[in-house]
């Protein structure tokens, strides 16, 4: 086939395809998921079978302690947990720290993709190369871009497979807290109350959310004294 000189009207096509994928991946921001929000799907604490015990003067109310039958019953508020654990803020600080590093570097080969391809076009328009020279630009482009997408799901997944991690230490924190605060108290249920759960309204009376998260608090931060 006779070669033709590249011209700007058969190479704009490819410029329009490499700005519509730019503008793909621009929207494809991933790393704004850090969101509180997001440990509370994981996090699976609507009930705990205890086994009774004595339950000696732990300051609280006795109306805490509900008797039904030989039952005895508590809840904590998940989202008052979620808000105020100093564990979870520690975890957030975290991700979003790693995430806006990743941010950062991809936003960089971001905006060297975008001039390397804002030079190809002028040259295009103002034809100071070949057809052979803009089919291999392109070529480059177009893995240069492809690059720029699996580096940014990569990214996606490392954040996401840290999230799931710091769940379930979350989640182990607080069972193994709970299993031993449930040791004094002797509690047969303790549920996990929140807004958008099946629980639809929960006596005040049962709600020991403020002495959990007052004593795992302490816990939490005496423990991170020592490392």
């Amino acid at each position: 086939m006779q070669e033709e000189n590249l011209t700007s009207e058969n190479t704009n096509p490819q410029i329009e395809n490499l700005r519509k994928t730019e503008t793909g991946m621009k929207k494809n921001n991933v790393f704004t998921i850090v969101n509180v929000a997001l440990f509370i799907g994981l996090i699976v604490l609507y009930f705990l079978i205890l086994k009774p015990g004595s339950s000696p003067d732990t300051g609280l109310p006795v109306s805490q302690k509900l008797s039904s039958g030989a039952a005895t019953i508590a809840y904590v508020n998940s989202d008052s947990i979620l808000e105020h654990y100093d564990l979870v803020k520690s975890m957030r600080e975290e991700l979003e720290k790693k995430a806006g590093v990743m941010e950062a570097e991809l936003k960089k080969k971001q905006a060297t993709f975008d001039k390397d391809a804002a030079y190809f076009q002028e040259q295009v328009n103002k034809r100071t190369i070949s057809d052979a020279s803009a089919q291999e630009i392109y070529a480059q482009l177009m893995a240069e871009q492809q690059k720029l997408y699996e580096l940014r799901e990569k990214y996606s997944a490392e954040i996401a497979q840290q999230e799931y991690q710091l769940n379930l230490v979350l989640v182990d924190s607080l069972n193994n807290f709970l299993g031993r605060y449930n040791e004094k108290m002797g509690f047969d249920y303790i549920f996990s109350y929140n807004r958008a759960g099946n629980i639809l309204v929960a006596n005040d009376s049962l709600d020991i959310t403020s002495q959990v998260l007052k004593l795992i608090n302490e816990e939490y931060g005496i423990s991170s004294s020592k490392k």
